[in-house]
């Protein structure tokens, strides 16, 4: 059963609910194998929630995993199938990561990975190196230059599901973005934090289109949610990259990645928080 539970952010430094028990964490600051039990949301309010929920208690197995093992330029998804490549000349490390560089590099993924989904959760385990305003960790979508722009051509995003570790709005921090109609159409989350300590933190983005919501993770806590207009198959994954924007003049991505998931539904916050305390080497 999904966790009975609510959410509060104070200064986004307090206020994850467990199953029965409130919480305080410093956000950023939990070891990816502690024991704590806080949610980040419940369902129908921006957590993740609505009808495909995930219980608590019962991770589900992700569409794709992007564990970045191995070496050279081939990621390999180690349950869809989704085969992806390195552009740009970074390679894997041969010790469960990549690294790209903030001046070209970039993953390029195949397209479709939204395909015939109504709901989606994209779970990512970074460490920022680079300062800069709208660098990608992730950008799903379509540019107006089409499959594979052009660089220098100043394409922009047409339609896409992003996750920034910062903008350049007043509020500077993590931001989630998706759009099925370019910057008119855009649904944004804008976060205080902008992971810039150095440390490995897991950003996650739920759209659920139960709900009708799109909600921002860090840590495993809730940092905000928004209503949506648009279903998920409004936004046409065709350029689905690591480390590049659909946006020709936004910067490249500088950083380390440690493991990508897709989940093909929404989970519910508590699940969010459970794959942060279990860290991005276990399923």
């Amino acid at each position: 059963m999904p966790c009975a539970q609510k959410t509060t952010v104070m200064v986004l430094l307090f206020g994850l609910s467990g199953c029965g028990a409130d919480v305080e964490i410093a956000v950023g600051r939990m070891n990816p194998g502690s024991a704590a039990s806080g949610s980040g949301g419940e369902a129908g309010s921006g957590g993740g929630g609505g009808e495909g929920a995930s219980p608590c208690d019962a991770l589900p197995s992700p569409t794709h995993r992007y564990t970045f093992d191995g070496v050279g330029n081939f990621v390999a998804d180690l349950i869809g199938g989704a085969d992806g490549a390195i552009l740009g000349g970074a390679s894997l490390d041969g010790g469960g990561g990549l690294t790209l560089d903030g001046e070209d590099d970039y993953v390029d993924l195949p397209a479709g990975l939204l395909a015939g989904l109504r709901d989606v959760t994209v779970m990512v385990w970074v460490v920022r190196d680079r300062g800069g305003a709208y660098l990608r960790i992730v950008d799903f979508g379509l540019a107006s230059g089409g499959e594979d722009p052009v660089e220098g051509e100043g394409g922009v995003g047409t339609s896409y599901l992003v996750i920034t570790p910062s903008t350049g709005f007043d509020v500077r921090g993590v931001s989630a973005l998706a759009s099925d109609s370019g910057v008119t159409g855009e649904v944004a989350i804008h976060a205080e934090p902008t992971l810039e300590d150095g440390e490995v933190h897991q950003v996650a983005v739920v759209f659920d289109g139960a709900a009708a919501t799109l909600a921002l993770y860090l840590d495993g806590a809730l940092l905000e949610s928004a209503p949506v207009g648009f279903p998920l198959s409004g936004i046409q994954d065709v350029n689905n990259w690591l480390g590049r924007s659909q946006f020709d003049a936004d910067p490249y991505f500088g950083g380390r990645y440690d493991e990508l998931r897709i989940y093909g539904e929404a989970l519910a916050g508590c699940a969010v928080e459970a794959a942060w305390n279990a860290g991005p080497d276990r399923p």
